[in-house]
This record gives C-alpha cells, sequence and structure tokens, in this order.
C-alpha cells in the first residue's frame, strides 16, 4: 500500500510538473533539450534525463533518478576543462541508467521498486562524488591519490547496480559491455602525481608540505593559488557526507514545481548554447563551443601516430592538455598539425619555392633550413588554391624540435605590417637565440616601412658565415616582387692544389683466375673392334641438365650417337649389354671410377639394326674435393672439380660378346664471360680470386656523372658534403688519413677504404682501398692496395690556390701466408692412338738372311706368324660368312657352324702363340 500511495503522490506531481514547464516554454521543451551538445557524453545524459521524465507519467518512483541527473548534469555543465575520469563515469552511468527505459513496457512494477532505489542510491554517490572531484583545483587532483581509489569503487559499484538490473528486468544484453569492464582511465599527469608522492613519503606528508606541493606545480607547469593546501588537507570523506545531504535534501523538495524549474532551467540553458556558434578543435577534432572553453578543455598528443603509439609519452590515453583551438598554429605541437603540414611540405605540386636556404652541420648532420614561396594547392593532386597565398617555413617540424609554418593571405600580411609598424619587430620566427646555430625568416621593410620582402637565413654550428637568401615581395598581391636574391653563402672553405697529386701502383699477391680457357678441346675417336662409328653431339657439358645441382659433386653431361656402319646385306646387328665410366685429369695416369652412371632412357640390352643409330645421352657424376665440397656451392654451366685441370671422361659400351667400344670425352674450363674486369671509367680496380670456388670478388672506384654526386666508391656515392664533412672531422681529430664507414666484410673477402686528406687545401685528394681475406678463411694469402685521385671538387674559377699537402699514411700492404702454386697441365698422351708398326717385306727378309744369321732365323720367325695370321684370318673369314649369310638358314645350323669356326680360330690362335714364344 505504502508503494502505491507513493506512486500516486509521485505521479501527480510529475504531471502537474510536467504541466507547468510545457507551459512556460511552450511546448517546445522536449525539442529544446534534445538539442543539448556541449559534449557527446553530456548530451547523452541530458536526453537520457528527458527520456526518464516521460516515463515517469507512468513510473513515478524513478523521479529521484531524474532529479540526480540533473544534479550531475548542472555539476559537468559549469566545468570548463575536459577530464578523463569523470568522463568515464558518465558513460557508465549513461549505460546503467539506460537499463531502465524499458519501464514502459514492463507491467508488474512492484518488484522492481527495490532494485531502482538502489540505483538511486548509486547515482546519489556518483553525484556526491563527482561534484567533489570537481571543487578540487588541477593540483589537487593530481596529488589526492584517494581520487583514483574512489573513482574505481564507484566503478565497480555502478556495474554491480547494472547487473542487477539487467537480471531483474529480464534484459538480454546483446550489445557492447566494455564500458562495465574497462579499467578506469589514468593519464601521465596521475603517474606522475603517483611517483611524486610516493617519492616523497607519502599523502599526509604532502598535505602538510606547502613547499612538495608548490614544486610539483612547478613541475607540471601548473599555477598554486591559496586554496590548494585547504582543498588538499580536506577530508574526501566529508565532502562526500556533505554532498549526498544536499542531493538528499533537493530530492525532498521533488515537487511540481521543482520539475518545473529543471526542465525551465535546462531548456534556458539550450536555447543559450544553440545561439552559440559551434566550432571544430583542429587539435582533437572535436565540436565545441566558446563558452564551454577552458585551458584543458582539449586533450591531445604531441608527437605523431606510429604503429599505434605515440613517441613523445608511448601511452594511448592524451597527454597533453590546452584549450580547444579552431584553426592551426605553431604554438606548441599537437598530432593533428603533422598531416597538415606535411600534406603540403613534402610534394613538388603543392608550393612554387620563392627562395630556400639550408646549412648542415657537419659533425652532427643537423639541418638548418627555412623557405619562403607560393601555396598552389592544399594537398597534392588537389585543386590549386583560388586565392594567392604565401608559406613560411622554418625548423624541421617535430614535437622535439622548434619550428614555423604558417600560411599567409593578403589580410594575414597586412595584420602583420600593422604588428610590424606597432611594434617594429621584423622577425617572423628564429629557431635559437644564439648566433651559433639557427634558422630564421624576417620581414624586410622599405622606407616608408612597409613590408616589402622576406629575408631567410641557415647557419650551422660548423659553419662561419651564416647563408642568406631574400625574396622580394608584393604584399597587396601575395607575390614575388622580382627574383630571390642571395645575399651571403656559408660553406665550408675548400682551396684549390697547386698541382696534380700523384699516387703509388697498386699491387696484389694472390692467385689469378683465367679470363679465357687454356685450350681448346680435344676431339677422339672412338677406339672399337665393332662395326660401329660414335659420334658426340656436341661438346660435353657440365651441371646443365636436371632438376637439381649437387653441392658437393659436378655432373658431366652429353649425348653419344652411336651407328651401325654394316651394310643391311649384312645383316650386321650390334647388341650393346653394358656402359660404364672413368674419369682422370690430365696430367694423371690412371683412370678411375665415377661415382655414379646415367643414360636417359637407354636399356641394356640394346640392338642397333645395319645403318641404324641409337642416341645414347649420359651423365657422369665426379665428386669434388673435401675442401671443394665443404663449400656447399651450386655451380650452373660450369665444373669446380675441371677449374684448372681438363678432366676427361672414358666411357666404355660391351656387346653381349664383350667386344668393347671406348670414347673419351674432354672438358676444358670455359671462364664466364661475366668475370668483372676493369672498365673505362674505373679510377681504381681491385680484385681478389678465389682459387678453391673460381669466384672474383671486386671493388671499384669511379668518378661520378652525377652533378650532385663526386665519387662512387662500390656503389656509395659520395657527395661535396660528405667530402666537406670528412675533410671537417679530420682537422679535429688531427689526422689525414681517415678510414671511412663504406668497408664490407663478406666473409669469403673483405675491403675497406681510407680518405687521404689535403690539409693545406682542406679537401679530399684521393682514396686508398685494401682488399684482403674475410672472417671466414684462416689464413690470409691474398691481398689488395690501391689508389684512387679524387676529382677536383668545388667551385674552381673562385678558388683560392694552395700549395698540396699529403696525407700520412699509416696503413700498408699487410703480410701475406705464402700460398701453394696451382699446378696446370695443359695435355698428355695417355689417350692418345699409337700409329701401327709397319710389317717387312719377305722379299727383304730373303735378301737378308746370307749376310746375317739372326735375320735369318728372324725371317722364318716371321713367315711362321705371317702363315699363323693367314690362318686366323682365314677362320675369321669362314666365321663371318658362316654367321651371317643366308638369312633364311635355321638358328641350329648357324650356332653348329659358329662352333666349328670358332675351333678353327682357335687352333690357329694356338699356333701363333707357340711361334710367337719360341
Amino acid at each position: 500500500m505504502a508503494v502505491t500511495a507513493t506512486a500516486t503522490t509521485g505521479s501527480v506531481l510529475i504531471n502537474q510538473g510536467l504541466a507547468i514547464a510545457h507551459k512556460t516554454l511552450d511546448g517546445k521543451g522536449q525539442e529544446i533539450i534534445n538539442k543539448i551538445e556541449s559534449n557527446p557524453v553530456l548530451g547523452h545524459l541530458i536526453q537520457l534525463a528527458d527520456k526518464l521524465v516521460d516515463i515517469g507519467k507512468t513510473v513515478p518512483f524513478i523521479a529521484p533518478a531524474f532529479v540526480i541527473l540533473k544534479f550531475i548534469i548542472d555539476v559537468e555543465t559549469k566545468a570548463r576543462d575536459a577530464d578523463n575520469k569523470c568522463s568515464d563515469l558518465l558513460e557508465r552511468i549513461n549505460f546503467m541508467v539506460s537499463n531502465i527505459t524499458v519501464l514502459e513496457k514492463v507491467k508488474a512494477i512492484d518488484p522492481l521498486v527495490a532494485v531502482i532505489e538502489g540505483m538511486n542510491e548509486t547515482l546519489k554517490q556518483a553525484a556526491s562524488l563527482i561534484q567533489a572531484y570537481r571543487k578540487q583545483g588541477a593540483i589537487a587532483r593530481r596529488l589526492n591519490m584517494s581520487n583514483s581509489q574512489n573513482f574505481t569503487s564507484m566503478a565497480a559499484r555502478i556495474t554491480a547496480c547494472s547487473h542487477d538490473l539487467m537480471l531483474s528486468l529480464q534484459i538480454q544484453q546483446t550489445g557492447d559491455i566494455s564500458i562495465l569492464t574497462r579499467a578506469v582511465p589514468t593519464d601521465p599527469q596521475d603517474e606522475e602525481a603517483k611517483r611524486f608522492v610516493q617519492e616523497h613519503g607519502g599523502q599526509k606528508i604532502i598535505n602538510s608540505r606547502p613547499d612538495l606541493v608548490e614544486e610539483f606545480a612547478k613541475k607540471m607547469h601548473l599555477t598554486m593559488s591559496e586554496q590548494v593546501m585547504d582543498q588538499m588537507q580536506s577530508s574526501m570523506e566529508d565532502l562526500l557526507e556533505e554532498n549526498q545531504s544536499k542531493i538528499e535534501a533537493l530530492l525532498k523538495e521533488n515537487s511540481s514545481n521543482t520539475i518545473a524549474e529543471t526542465i525551465k532551467a535546462m531548456a534556458e540553458e539550450a536555447r543559450e548554447r544553440e545561439a552559440e556558434q559551434k566550432l571544430t578543435c583542429l587539435q582533437c577534432s572535436l565540436s565545441y563551443r566558446a563558452s564551454a572553453n577552458g585551458p584543458e578543455a582539449c586533450n591531445f598528443h604531441k608527437a605523431m601516430e606510429l604503429n599505434g603509439g605515440f613517441s613523445c609519452c608511448g601511452n594511448r590515453a592524451p597527454c597533453t592538455y590546452s584549450s580547444h583551438r579552431s584553426s592551426h598554429h605553431c604554438d606548441y605541437p599537437y598530432t593533428t598539425f603533422y598531416e597538415y603540414a606535411f600534406g603540403i611540405i613534402n610534394y613538388t605540386d603543392t608550393i612554387k619555392e620563392w627562395a630556400s636556404v639550408n646549412d648542415t652541420d657537419l659533425l652532427t648532420n643537423t639541418i638548418q633550413k627555412a623557405s619562403v614561396g607560393k601555396l598552389l594547392r592544399w594537398r597534392s593532386s588537389h585543386e590549386q588554391v583560388s586565392k594567392p597565398l604565401m608559406v613560411i617555413h622554418v625548423g624541421r617540424i617535430t614535437f622535439e624540435t622548434p619550428y614555423f609554418f604558417h600560411v599567409f593571405d593578403a589580410e594575414a600580411l597586412k595584420t602583420a605590417n600593422e604588428t610590424v609598424r606597432r611594434t617594429g619587430k621584423t622577425t617572423i620566427f628564429r629557431t635559437r637565440d644564439g648566433d651559433d646555430e639557427y634558422a630564421m625568416a624576417e620581414w624586410t621593410l622599405d622606407g616608408a616601412g612597409v613590408i616589402n620582402g622576406v629575408k631567410v637565413s641557415a647557419k650551422a654550428a660548423t659553419s662561419d658565415v651564416v647563408t642568406t637568401t631574400l625574396a622580394p615581395l608584393n604584399i597587396d598581391s601575395v607575390s614575388l616582387n622580382g627574383e630571390a636574391t642571395p645575399l651571403s653563402k656559408g660553406s665550408f672553405q675548400v682551396y684549390k692544389p697547386a698541382e696534380a697529386y700523384r699516387f703509388p701502383e697498386t699491387r696484389r699477391v694472390g692467385h689469378v683466375l683465367r679470363e679465357t680457357p687454356l685450350r681448346a678441346t680435344r676431339e677422339f675417336k672412338a677406339r672399337t673392334n665393332l662395326p660401329v662409328v660414335v659420334m658426340p653431339q656436341g661438346k660435353m657439358v657440365a651441371n646443365t641438365n636436371g632438376q637439381f645441382m649437387r653441392f658437393n659433386a659436378d655432373k658431366f653431361q652429353g649425348t653419344l650417337r652411336i651407328f651401325n656402319k654394316a651394310s643391311p646385306a649384312s645383316q650386321t646387328y650390334v647388341t650393346l649389354g653394358a656402359a660404364t665410366a672413368e674419369y682422370r685429369f690430365v696430367g694423371e695416369e690412371e683412370y678411375k671410377e665415377v661415382e655414379s652412371l646415367t643414360l636417359g632412357d637407354v636399356k641394356f640390352p640394346v640392338s642397333i639394326g645395319p645403318t641404324e643409330s641409337l642416341d645414347v645421352p649420359f651423365e657422369a657424376i665426379v665428386r669434388r674435393s673435401e675442401e671443394q665440397a665443404a663449400l656447399m656451392q651450386n655451380c650452373w654451366g660450369w665444373a669446380m672439380r675441371a677449374l684448372h685441370r681438363p678432366v676427361r671422361i672414358r666411357l666404355t659400351f660391351k656387346d653381349i660378346e664383350d667386344e668393347e667400344c671406348v670414347l673419351v670425352q674432354e672438358y676444358i674450363h670455359q671462364p664466364s664471360p661475366r668475370m668483372a674486369k676493369r672498365e673505362v671509367d674505373d679510377l681504381c680496380f681491385l680484385f681478389l680470386d678465389d682459387s678453391l670456388d673460381g669466384t672474383r670478388s671486386t671493388v671499384r672506384v669511379k668518378k661520378s656523372n652525377d652533378a650532385e654526386c663526386v665519387i662512387i666508391l662500390n656503389s656509395n656515392r659520395l657527395t661535396v658534403e660528405d667530402l666537406n664533412k670528412i675533410v671537417f672531422k679530420a682537422e679535429k681529430s688531427g689526422e689525414s688519413e681517415v678510414k671511412l664507414g663504406y668497408g664490407h666484410d663478406a666473409g669469403t673477402y673483405k675491403w675497406d677504404v681510407w680518405a687521404l686528406i689535403d690539409k693545406a687545401c682542406r679537401r679530399v685528394y684521393g682514396f686508398k682501398v685494401l682488399m684482403t681475406e674475410g672472417s671466414t678463411r684462416t689464413k690470409n694469402t691474398s691481398a689488395a692496395l690501391g689508389y684512387a685521385a679524387c676529382p677536383i671538387y668545388g667551385e674552381q674559377d673562385t678558388m683560392e690556390e694552395r700549395p698540396i699537402q699529403y696525407a700520412d699514411e699509416k696503413i700498408g700492404f699487410p703480410e701475406l701466408t705464402p700460398e701453394d702454386p696451382i699446378v696446370v697441365v695443359e695435355d698428355d698422351q695417355v689417350d692418345d692412338v699409337k700409329p701401327p708398326t709397319t710389317p717387312i717385306p719377305d722379299a727383304q727378309v730373303a735378301a737378308a738372311v746370307v749376310a746375317e744369321p739372326v735375320v735369318a732365323i728372324a725371317a722364318t720367325v716371321s713367315s711362321s706368324v705371317s702363315a699363323a695370321i693367314a690362318e686366323v684370318s682365314k677362320a675369321t673369314s669362314s666365321l663371318d660368312a658362316a654367321v651371317f649369310t643366308g638369312s633364311m638358314a635355321s638358328l641350329e645350323r648357324r650356332l653348329e657352324s659358329l662352333d666349328v669356326n670358332v675351333a678353327r680360330m682357335a687352333t690357329a690362335l694356338e699356333k701363333l702363340v707357340d711361334i710367337l714364344s719360341h
């Protein structure tokens, strides 16, 4: 009954309040409330409060929630600065209270009263916390460590209450609940304050030490006021209780007039804000109104975003606070400025340069630069601007260095002119106050004191004179009024040598690879008794065919065509049953077996008919030496094994009767036509040859044909500025032979280069290059040392001439370990066919019998041998006739004839052997 009575009374009060409010606002209260947009989170909270008014018509006991939301809105509306903790708490409140909007559709209201009252109690505590926190100044907020604890505790209460509401109202949450689960935000200032309190003894000591509070204020660039210590020493618990009492009193005054006045006040604020122009902040990209702007209303980062982070602080949360700004400026760095500025200066079609100066520090490489030009377009490839605009750029745009980047139109130039007239100050911007190094832009004035030009200057610490250029200007048309004039040029002073420099000859020790073949490849004829001719199909090659190469062996490949030269009528077939391969190096006596031999698709036994041929592709694999195999090197198209000595492969084919056909093929290394050689424009060419793997490593020094580059050290390009840096550093160190950082250790070889400095002429006059074995080699057996003259650089027509002074050279030719010479054998006669001996005629033997008994005996033996050989020949002829004549004879008859003739041939051979043995 109590609940029903309260609901009835509340309903009457709300209806009365609504009637008065709508009468006062002419029925436009709802529309005005919806237009409050000063803050996205606060705007949503106001809309939610307005929604509760409608729900309160049917559910009166939510009226306290409306009053408390109005209290929170009042507190946040009066706050002139943004705060992450308050914004986070408002989002949580929005989430919690938005759940009760479903009460419009709920019929059983009574069971929900306790849950709604719990929500109202949580709202009271949240409102009390926000008001107590907002009463503190910036210093007290940071140093009061209980603030973070209170906000964390309040976030937990709201989370618990939200879960109770969703459970009681049977809400199935399908949206994002990360608002409840996320951590309460902190910023770098909070972390800094926490460290400060911990380092100085804790909260109690900080609260009682004004000097420490003032020290923190200076550290954070905050202003110390008289109220800070009172705020520090005030009890947060007492403030919270006091605020809750005020809220309780406010709830007790929840009458119809209160509701009406509340709505009326909100509408009046909406009217005021709606009448005020809404601006967009270019620092944080949010909308704002001038009345809501304040010294900490905007938050942002100072550096560019890179891979999701910011180098200015390393955090995602903004680290810098300031007021909102509606136009780009250079007062301090902020993230969005980089995109704006770089979108203009990083392209060639956005600015037409009128004058530009830059000077580089020869020690630190720091560049001082300034420029002025005409703005063509705001973005590359966009349309050109319609009105004349001028850009002045001074310094390097980073959050760590001072810079100036501003676009002027005619109105801005007139304003600048009035400022110069009034103040007499012509400096537009200067990066540093001292004269050691700086970049600067300044106005120049005519006799009447009117701006008539822009002078840009730059000076590096290593330059004696500032570089300055004047761009004459017409401020009415914002255009260049004539040509830009260089006023001074600060550069490193270089002198012209009085005579040409002379250099030692190149010195080199080590094996040198042949650049041409050792000799032409020899061709050998097949040795055989078979009626075949073997014809190689081209020269034998190495490591060309196949799907993969071997790191530890070489593949010798070729194709042989075996032709059966017997006449078709003879029906003489040659049947091959096996093949073997052996290899040897020229200069060796014996052949060795290859690791393996493959013959393509040829399968033994295979027969070749008369006047027919068979193509036999072969691949013989020869293992490399242990040293070569350890290199694990692919050799496409050449054989490492034959690098210094020709290799011969002996192929032996046998028929089914063990008759052999032997052919020798030779491989001679063919040096690559791409092997590096000295070129016409080389000032210096050094090389080291590796006799083990056949590679050549080189270093070249060339004169550059590019106007901006003087010389090229093995692809490293050196400009006049680079050379001046080398000389400047040499003058500081006192050295005249300076090792440069362009060398490289490739493992098998390494190279270093030194610049030779003429201190009298202040120039690099030459380069010394040294090549040696690399870090992977255990012995230093080869080296090369050479010199390259540096081309004369600088403005020679106006350059003062001085006598030359050679560098004090300390680097000499290294000590080397003697290397065994490479033994090269060009050819031998192992595979040569010896000519047959000519037989002595019988008539000559008979004439010599009377002269010498020994000759008579020899003649007798010769006659017997001739008879025996004739017998063998006769048997062989009979064998040929018996085996190969009569294509229609049966196989048995041919085999019987074969047996008879073989027996006759054996008898004849026995006679021959007996005669020869005696």
